[in-house]
């Protein structure tokens, strides 16, 4: 008899030996379901051999001097934790092509099915708090952004035919440039990567030509840093209307990398612009702009 957990067994008839064989599978079990094993990165990526993966319930690393790939075997194991306690490395816990990365600070619940790729597993919270590590949104409206003194979005208010919905936006020109910005203090769980945003815009009665590009640039300030800083790389997001005084909601754009080395504690501010000269930008009259999510990921589950 075999088991994925590579237990012995008594075999049919055995008597000499049978309680050590009783005790020796015992252990193992013990150990596959409340063990602890360290693993020492400080060699470089490690990859598990079976025993080693059968011997504990819970991986804990040491050693980490950059982020690591922890490979596992091809074995069943219907739950197994990646306990991250580095406070500045991730592993990349690997089986065939899937990878899944465990966060400093992180806990990786896992579960292996014994094929090629058989891995799945998530992150969970840590600590008192049950707030989810991952991927958060920000929803930033049109009325909680300044127009730029200097080619500045015209603010804008309408109010719809029959039931009287009332929306305020900031109005984009069709041909010159204009722009307007925004400040997020960042929580302490921001993991201080790239961020992406998703546009929510509509545009008065128009005939033809209805598509509209949306820019979004960022720059990070730290105490006593200058306000008068350039912002970072934009990212563009395109998008095509067509019914007057409808929503429109745009697709999540590409990583936008804030400028200035986020760090926690800083000021983020957001400069968002429509693109005239974008090639994809066709609508000639002002496009409306209700608002933006910005989406970000934590590496914390609070702010402690």
């Amino acid at each position: 008899m075999s088991h994925d957990l590579n237990l012995p067994a008594i075999a049919d008839n055995q008597a000499a030996g049978q309680w050590q064989t009783s005790n020796d599978a015992d252990a193992a079990l013990g150990n596959a379901l409340a063990d602890i094993l360290t693993v020492d990165f400080s060699g470089g990526d490690v990859t598990l051999n079976n025993t080693q993966f059968r011997s504990a319930m819970t991986f804990v690393p040491s050693g980490l001097s950059t982020t690591r790939s922890l490979t596992v075997p091809a074995v069943k194991r219907a739950l197994f934790l990646v306990n991250n306690t580095d406070a500045t490395y991730s592993i990349t816990v690997t089986r065939g092509a899937t990878t899944v990365s465990v966060t400093a600070g992180s806990v990786g619940v896992f579960s292996t099915d014994g094929t090629a790729n058989g891995l799945v597993g998530a992150l969970v919270a840590t600590g008192s708090s049950s707030g989810p590590i991952g991927k958060h949104t920000i929803w930033v409206p049109a009325t909680a952004m300044t127009p730029r003194s200097t080619n500045g979005a015209a603010q804008g208010t309408a109010e719809m035919a029959t039931n009287k919905n009332m929306v305020k936006t900031l109005d984009f020109d069709a041909s010159t440039q204009e722009f307007a910005q925004f400040d997020v203090a960042m929580p302490k769980s921001y993991n201080g990567g790239t961020i992406t945003f998703i546009p929510y815009w509509s545009h008065a009665a128009t005939v033809t030509n209805f598509g509209v590009a949306w820019g979004v640039d960022a720059i990070a300030i730290s105490d006593d840093d200058t306000l008068d800083v350039a912002f970072g790389t934009a990212q563009v997001v395109t998008d095509t209307g067509g019914t007057t005084n409808d929503l429109y909601v745009g697709a999540e754009s590409s990583a936008l990398a804030i400028a200035g080395s986020p760090a926690t504690g800083d000021l983020i501010q957001f400069r968002i612009h429509r693109d005239p000269a974008n090639g994809s930008d066709t609508l000639a009259i002002d496009a409306r702009l209700h608002g933006v999510r910005i989406i970000f990921t934590t590496n914390a589950a609070n702010d402690n």
